[in-house]
């Protein structure tokens, strides 16, 4: 049965991925730490198609991203197999794609089909009637049924020494389709992508694509030298490109560029947002400065709004699917270690930090860093976010156990301002918020203490000298002796102006803000105008109790009037309140004398007091 697989078919497959293999070479690779890798590549197009071997994972990136750059000028056209062609390459033929792979069951699909059997030198030619099996001597085994011209039936146990051949051309061409779409699926994972333009000239072109891979990330070191600070960076690289690095142009791009991911290869619509045109990349060559007594790889600078890339200048080779670290920057910094203590922390002891500033017109890209203390060794780790050109950032790496630090604050209101204006009371005044931080200095050494104090909206310093402003705090740089204990007092000021209604204060407020206000003068009209108040309140309750006892009065008149009438006779006690009765229109009409006095005196101190609130 080895002729229904020919060598010569084998053979052909194989080349095929080979020269697929060898169509295109990788010159150049741009990892970004957005997670995409930009291959630059070069290949022969002519009369045959350009082939590219693509990971299935990545092909939406390259229909996305592919770009060919072709010195003919030829109209271009992508060609690979869809989604669905495994399953297509089937739909039309007599077989299942399990058929395929085993003669029995290919044999067996194809009934009625003319077959030529060659068994022992001889040849019987006829019709397929299909293929059963049973149990033979050594074990199970296959027989094809075969019906030649003369209607006499043939079986033959597949098998060695049998060779099967397909008589008719249409059969063996279905077979050899399938052959092939196994053959083009016989990598899942991978799609071979053919490019062809209308111009058949051989010519060498060059393609750009993208697609996923993962980020390159950057592993610092920096060396404490006492007089400064050499910094090193480490580009950690894996190859997941799919392809061999074989002397490549590597670039390393850090930035915070879009990357929309689309759907273009499955059978399905989607909606993709358009990205945005990158922008125009500016070039330079990295100072000598950055090389000097380093051993980092050379690199070339570019910097663009949005990426930073550093190229380096010796090609890169590395096989698919492995790891590269090697340094690509280096920079001499100042002394810049820092004994921090961050107010409103809650710590108790001061961080151990480093500021780098970045000196360079480049982004530097962010990673973990590794501190060397010059003839100590290893100081501490710290996570170095990304820099920009100029941009500054504190990172900790340990803490200064032998410094304690205590912190308080207390809060007060100062007035410095009051005014009446027409029944409303200004109040200018500073809230002033006291920070004392109690700091206690290491046993056996003197030390500098860098102390940050939160910079808050709106609050100004009280005590502003020798403190560095800075965006989000004031710093002090403070001087600890050995075993000393040093307290530093941080005050700080927020103006506000506040306004009240004096008709609608109560007096317990307003004799409040007579008390605080530092004007003798409206000292005294508040004063007056709290008397006045608390002559309108105790009228108000006169006026009050003096209308509760008419009501009084008149109920317990109306009492004895009722009683009378229940009674109505002659006798001491009725005469007794009859007399009661008289007696109490005299003691209602005093009460409500009483009360019209009263509401005539509130009257006369509500207008007193708006004439006093409108002076």
């Amino acid at each position: 049965m080895s002729r229904l697989f020919p060598s010569a078919l084998l053979a052909a497959a194989l080349a095929l991925a080979s020269a697929a293999a060898a169509d295109t070479r990788v010159r150049a690779v741009t990892l970004s730490t957005a997670g995409l890798a930009l291959i630059e590549a070069e290949g022969r197009l002519g009369p045959d198609p350009l082939r590219l071997s693509v990971v299935r994972g990545q092909i939406d990136d390259l229909l996305k991203s592919l770009r060919i750059a072709d010195p003919a000028g030829g109209l271009a056209r992508l060609t690979l197999p869809g989604p669905g062609a495994f399953d297509d390459a089937f739909a039309n033929l007599p077989f299942a794609p399990e058929d395929v792979s085993d003669p029995a069951r290919l044999l067996g699909a194809l009934v009625g089909a003319p077959l030529s059997v060659e068994r022992r030198g001889t040849v019987w030619e006829g019709t397929g009637m299909g293929v059963t099996t049973r149990e033979c001597e050594d074990g199970t085994c296959a027989l094809l049924t075969l019906m030649d011209g003369d209607g006499r039936l043939h079986s033959f146990r597949l098998g060695e020494g049998v060779a099967v051949r397909l008589s008719d051309a249409a059969d063996r061409a279905d077979v050899a389709a399938a052959l092939a779409a196994w053959q083009a699926g016989r990598a899942p994972n991978r799609i071979e992508v053919a490019i062809a333009t209308d111009d058949d000239s051989a010519r060498d072109v060059r393609l750009a694509w993208l697609q996923t891979t993962p980020v390159w990330r950057t592993a610092w070191r920096a060396v404490d030298e006492g007089d400064g600070l050499q910094l090193s960076g480490w580009a950690v690289i894996e190859n997941a490109t799919g392809h061999d690095w074989d002397a490549v142009r590597l670039t390393l791009a850090t930035g915070a560029v879009r990357a929309i991911a689309p759907d273009l290869y499955h059978r399905q619509d989607g909606w993709r947002e358009p990205a945005p045109s990158p922008a125009m990349a500016r070039s330079f060559a990295v100072p000598e400065a950055m090389a000097a007594d380093t051993a980092a790889a050379p690199v070339e600078g570019a910097d663009s709004d949005s990426v930073t890339r550093f190229t380096l200048e010796a090609p890169v080779t590395l096989a698919a699917g492995q790891m590269l670290s090697l340094p690509f920057l280096s920079q001499s910094l100042p002394d810049a270690r820092l004994r921090l203590y961050r107010g409103g922390s809650g710590a108790v002891h001061p961080q151990i930090a480093l500021e780098i500033e970045n000196p360079l017109p480049l982004r530097l890209p962010a990673g973990v860093l590794t501190l060397y203390e010059d003839g100590i060794g290893h100081a501490g780790d710290a996570l170095i976010p990304e820099l920009a050109p100029g941009a500054s950032a504190v990172v900790d790496f340990a803490r200064d156990t032998a410094i304690e630090i205590r912190e308080t604050a207390a809060r007060d209101e100062v007035v410095r301002e009051m005014r009446l204006v027409r029944g409303v009371l200004e109040v200018a005044e500073d809230l002033v918020r006291e920070t004392r931080y109690r700091i206690s200095g290491a046993p056996g050494s003197d030390r500098t203490l860098t102390l940050e104090h939160p910079r808050r909206d709106d609050w100004a310093l009280d005590n502003p000298d020798g403190v560095e402003a800075r965006a989000d705090a004031w710093r002090w740089r403070i001087d600890l002796p050995a075993g000393a204990e040093v307290v530093h007092a941080v005050r700080e000021r927020q103006p506000q102006l506040r306004r009240f209604a004096i008709a609608d204060m109560d007096l317990v407020t307003l004799t409040d803000w007579q008390a605080r206000t530092p004007d003798p003068e409206l000292r005294d009209r508040l004063e007056e105008i709290a008397r006045l108040n608390r002559a309108l309140v105790e009228a108000r309750q006169g006026m009050d109790k003096a209308e509760a006892e008419a009501q009084a009065l008149a109920r317990e008149q109306a009492r004895l009037v009722d009683l009378i009438v229940r009674l109505d006779d002659e006798s001491e006690a009725t005469r007794s309140r009859r007399a009661r009765v008289d007696a109490l229109d005299g003691e209602i009409a005093a009460a409500e004398e009483a009360r019209r006095a009263l509401a005539d005196r509130i009257e006369a101190l509500r207008a007193e007091i708006a004439e006093r609130l409108s002076e």
